[in-house]
């Protein structure tokens, strides 16, 4: 499948000996973070967020380090090879170790999704790298690593009932199978991709909004931050290879979108749905977390500034989200589909 995003041509390169390795986390059971009894699961237990937090660690330490040398080697047109090929030694690494074959709750897979999203974006900003020497080519291995990861995931997520099957864990789990996919050619996930994005899309209202994250309280705000940026995402990879989801049932994505953006400087529709003041999302006063909107980047570059507030965002540039594989500033300004 074509990228949304241009890399630098096909290379051979040396393995380095030098690279940044986390140690592969064989196993995850978290739990949720939020407080018991809470059924808007908007209250986080201060005590559940960091055990969770400590256990999923590995994996976020390893999301971030997968995307900063995967841009690093993309934004320098291939000079940077070192960066590109530690990508690969360390999906290496994790797919030999067999790295969360062993995901035993609904959160731990729903942690993976996320991250799977990011290291499936990752390794197809370095998939034309080839390693010379030592234990040969890495890249079949991680291929099929990738794609167990995934297929388990659309094999859980697939078969939930309850509303998880149908909010943001569902978009994330859609750009978990698609990403995979457009790294690895495989159909099927495809197929699992655009089932998961229709579902989620199939949600948004004539307003644009989500239900099931308006009904977050005091985080639908952040929880339709956290929604738009896979299904955004999804849609760029499916555009780049001939489809369109801007286009499924009327343009939901278009409106989710609008009613994000709009919500980010007037929240007050916001309040009044959910029914409680929305919490910050700034890091400082005045100044938004640009993670939060990384994924406008591609939005922006296809349909321009029609979205009210989105000036505001881009004023924080580079935006930068691992998760949905990393410098989306620098990604989005590549040409569409180069390689």
């Amino acid at each position: 499948m074509v990228r949304p995003f241009s890399t630098p041509s096909p290379l051979t390169t040396s393995r380095p000996n030098d690279c940044l390795m986390v140690t592969a986390l064989r196993s995850l059971a978290t739990g949720q973070p939020y407080r018991a009894g809470d059924r808007s699961y908007s209250q986080l237990d201060a005590a559940k967020a960091a055990d969770r937090a400590k256990a999923a660690a590995p994996v976020r330490a390893m999301t971030s380090a997968l995307a900063r040398q995967a841009n690093a080697f993309v934004s320098s047109g291939g000079r940077d090879a070192r960066s590109g090929a530690c990508v690969l030694m360390m999906l290496e690494t994790w797919a030999k170790a067999g790295a969360l074959r062993d995901v035993t709750t609904h959160d731990a897979q729903f942690i993976r999704a996320v991250a799977l999203s990011g290291w499936a974006m990752d390794f197809a900003q370095v998939r034309d790298i080839r390693l010379r020497g030592g234990a040969g080519d890495p890249r079949p291995i991680i291929v099929a690593w990738l794609t167990a990861q995934a297929r388990d995931t659309c094999h859980h997520f697939e078969n939930l009932r309850n509303a998880t099957g149908r909010n943001n864990q569902r978009a994330w789990a859609g750009l978990a199978a698609m990403a995979t996919a457009m790294a690895t050619g495989d159909r099927e996930l495809r197929r699992c991709g655009l089932t998961a994005t229709h579902v989620a899309l199939d949600e948004v209202t004539d307003q644009g909004f989500l239900p099931l994250e308006i009904a977050r309280k005091e985080r639908a705000r952040h929880y339709h931050l956290y929604a738009v940026a896979p299904l955004v995402v999804t849609a760029e990879i499916v555009a780049a290879n001939g489809g369109d989801l801007y286009g499924y049932k009327r343009g939901a994505l278009r409106r989710l979108v609008h009613f994000t953006v709009h919500s980010i400087d007037y929240p007050g529709l916001v309040d009044r749905l959910s029914g409680a003041a929305q919490e910050p999302i700034h890091r400082s006063p005045g100044r938004l977390k640009g993670q939060y909107f990384a994924w406008l980047e591609f939005y922006v570059r296809r349909f321009g500034l029609a979205t009210p507030g989105t000036e505001a965002v881009l004023s924080l540039r580079p935006l930068v989200n691992p998760e949905i594989g990393g410098d989306m500033t620098m990604l989005s300004r590549s040409n569409n589909g180069a390689h």
